[in-house]
């Protein structure tokens, strides 16, 4: 099987290089229909409010996981083509989702109260959580026939020239 590869439970976007969520993977393997769970109201296009909100889970835990590495060029290497890592990927984003849905995009929340000409520390709001505590695990747990895993902080190898963002 040729890597990376779509299928009813994700989608490759090439051009963000990064696996998506699908609509119906998340019925199929959560039981939840995002047409009907997401609140359209004073959305603008309702119809790719579902997509949008799936696409903005993939970037959440891709950028988390490249925040602190010295290589992320590797990691998206990694993630799009290294076969073992696709089931955690699905398994990440579908735990970020399920965050999400429960207690939104807190990055979102600025600590503003703007009736009250108040400004509250950041992270008594949010604490210092970005993502899922079970994204952190799965991100922490040593990648299968490589020895480290997603979060590591020491140098990475290099994508060789030849390979970077050629297929993925």
């Amino acid at each position: 099987m040729k890597y990376p590869n779509d299928d009813e439970i994700m989608k490759y976007d090439y051009a963000d290089h990064r696996y998506v969520l699908t609509e119906d993977g998340v019925q199929l393997q959560l039981g939840i229909n995002l047409a009907v769970t997401l609140n359209t109201t004073g959305d603008a296009n309702p119809s790719t409010l579902p997509e949008r909100i799936l696409k903005r889970v993939s970037q959440t835990v891709y950028l988390w996981i490249y925040e602190a590495s010295m290589n992320p060029d590797w990691l998206e290497f990694l993630l799009a083509v290294y076969p073992p890592m696709r089931d955690k990927i699905r398994e990440m984003l579908q735990a970020q989702l399920l965050y999400v849905l429960t207690n939104n995009f807190i990055s979102d929340y600025s600590g503003i109260n703007i009736a009250k000409g108040h400004i509250m520390d950041i992270e008594k709001i949010r604490g210092r959580a970005k993502v899922a505590s079970e994204v952190e695990t799965i991100a922490n747990q040593p990648i299968p026939g490589v020895g480290y895993s997603l979060k590591y902080r020491g140098a990475l190898p290099c994508v060789p020239y030849d390979f970077y963002h050629r297929g993925y």
